[in-house]
């Protein structure tokens, strides 16, 4: 009976440790714009100084970018553009990433707007993290880190995805009666763009320590 117990605990403790899942592309292909900074407000004070600069988010890791257009005025605020070396037509270089200290005040105004529209878009990709979240800790489970998820709508959304998983937001937010989802991943989203020493990450990576770039 004892080594029953035993393995029972065990196997229960590696799923309690199981990671929650992660996103598996190392790269960006499409941000979506979020300011362009024509060459004679660009304060950069490198190479780059005088050059046009578009402020982008990526898609998939929500990676700020800093990127010299083909044409500054062929691109528009919260267009997509594509960012591989395949696809791309309307980027000249892409510097590299930038920080949220060094975007302007236009880009940070953009930036939920942009957040929305990936959860708008990529939902799919959101509802997977939703049911397959696991703790990454014996004390805390990775959905606490949404703000506004406590103990009981946890046991609820484990509960649930249990019978049936979630397959839009609506239906999540129906079953498990917590209110607006959006506003909580993009609230955490958000937090992970903004917080450069953020202990865990559930949709981002580490933003650099980069030199004062301001764009403007």
């Amino acid at each position: 009976m004892s080594n029953s117990r035993t393995s029972d605990r065990r196997s229960n403790y590696r799923e309690r440790r199981r990671p929650s899942p992660r996103i598996t592309k190392k790269y960006e292909e499409y941000a979506i714009v979020l300011d362009v900074i024509p060459a004679d407000r660009n304060r950069r004070r490198d190479k780059y100084r005088g050059e046009p600069i578009v402020a982008a988010l990526g898609q998939y890791w929500f990676t700020i970018l800093e990127i010299i257009p083909e044409d500054e005025n062929a691109i528009m605020l919260q267009d997509i553009i594509a960012l591989s070396k395949e696809e791309r037509n309307q980027i000249k270089t892409i510097i590299g990433r930038g920080t949220y200290e060094n975007l302007t005040k236009i880009a940070e105004l953009q930036l939920p707007i942009a957040i929305e529209k990936i959860l708008e878009t990529q939902s799919q990709r959101f509802m997977s993290f939703l049911n397959k979240a696991s703790p990454i800790s014996l004390r805390q489970h990775s959905l606490h880190l949404l703000k506004g998820i406590g103990p009981k709508s946890l046991t609820n959304i484990l509960d649930e995805r249990k019978i049936l998983p979630f397959s839009s937001f609506e239906e999540f937010e129906e079953r498990t009666k917590v209110k607006d989802i959006r506003a909580l991943i993009k609230e955490r989203i958000i937090e992970e763009i903004t917080t450069e020493d953020i202990k865990h990450r559930l949709f981002t990576r580490a933003q650099p320590r980069g030199e004062d770039h301001r764009l403007e």
